[in-house]
């Protein structure tokens, strides 16, 4: 995930630094509750806010989105026999195993007397 909102709002508070949210506001032409919605990560930033930010700091676009630290690598080899997708498909990778295995429906194991377990013996 690419995370545009928080990298946005992590080079406005390391921009504005201890300087009030209203003072750097008006430095950069936004109302006061603009900077703390993209603090916030909730404002969906303009085109004219992105291009005063990169004015007023003579940046480029791309340096208004730092980038986050990894919190995890995962190892390019893939061990043998595993079906791995094709470079550039979408993958959902889950920290764990599924509870149980959904790919096959279970069989009814058979219970005393030959019948099905999940069904009540007649006596």
């Amino acid at each position: 995930m690419v995370h545009l909102r928080q990298r946005l709002a992590r080079f406005i508070r390391e921009k504005r630094g201890k300087t009030p949210q209203r003072v750097f506001a008006r430095k950069i032409g936004v109302a006061q509750s603009t900077i703390m919605r993209i603090e916030n990560e909730d404002q969906n930033v303009t085109l004219d806010t992105l291009e005063s930010l990169c004015q007023v700091y003579h940046a480029d676009i791309a340096d208004l989105f730092p980038p986050l630290e990894i919190s995890r690598q995962y190892s390019p080899r893939v061990p043998a026999g595993l079906n791995v997708p094709e470079q550039g498909s979408h993958v959902t990778l889950h920290d764990q195993a599924p509870a149980h295995d959904t790919s096959k429906p279970r069989k009814a194991r058979p219970g005393k007397n030959g019948a099905a377990a999940n069904k009540p013996s007649k006596k």
